[in-house]
């Protein structure tokens, strides 16, 4: 491993561990987006310039530029989060993820990934015929998932009750709580 996989590696564990760790939100956004950039740059020392570039403006600019208006809609940004209800899972949320880390390194021993098509550094013409190709029904599944995750969480943030349906003296009370 040369130096700067080392420091690759380092800086996509530790930005990965502030994502989760940090108490304010908006930290949380900044860290993930030096996590995207950490990991556009590892795309383009292995040659793969289309994914890099790809990271940098989807992930890096677009998602968490979502992330970041979200945040600030929902004045998440103001407080710190409070106490943890479920703090005596986190012995068995590190064994589970020590279990999953442990079943992806084991399937990944054998793999081979040397590709039987030249990907041409990951130009797009070289990629199109493969993800559409072999890899299409991974791809419609992985948007799918997106796609009903989405709708969860829109489910999930819906009032019980729209605004409009709520009496005059009911909307003042909801607008209290809201500040």
């Amino acid at each position: 491993m040369s130096p700067w996989e080392a420091l690759a590696l380092l800086l996509l564990l530790a930005t990965g561990v502030l994502v989760v760790t940090l108490r304010n939100a908006i930290h949380a956004a900044l860290a993930l987006i030096l996590n995207f950039l950490v990991l556009a740059g590892v795309y383009v020392g292995l040659d793969a310039r289309f994914l890099g570039f790809i990271q940098v403006i989807v992930y890096a600019g677009a998602i968490v530029v979502l992330f970041l208006f979200v945040i600030m809609l929902l004045f998440a940004a103001q407080g710190e989060v409070g106490f943890d209800p479920l703090v005596r899972s986190k012995p068995l949320a590190a064994l589970l993820a020590l279990g999953v880390a442990l079943a992806l390194f084991s399937g990944l021993w054998g793999l081979n990934l040397a590709f039987a098509k030249d990907l041409q550094g990951g130009l797009p013409q070289a990629l199109g015929p493969l993800l559409y190709g072999d890899w299409l029904f991974v791809l419609l599944a992985v948007g799918f998932l997106l796609m009903a995750a989405t709708v969860v969480a829109v489910a999930l943030v819906q009032p019980t009750r729209p605004l409009d349906a709520l009496r005059p003296e009911e909307r003042k009370e909801e607008k209290e709580v809201v500040r």
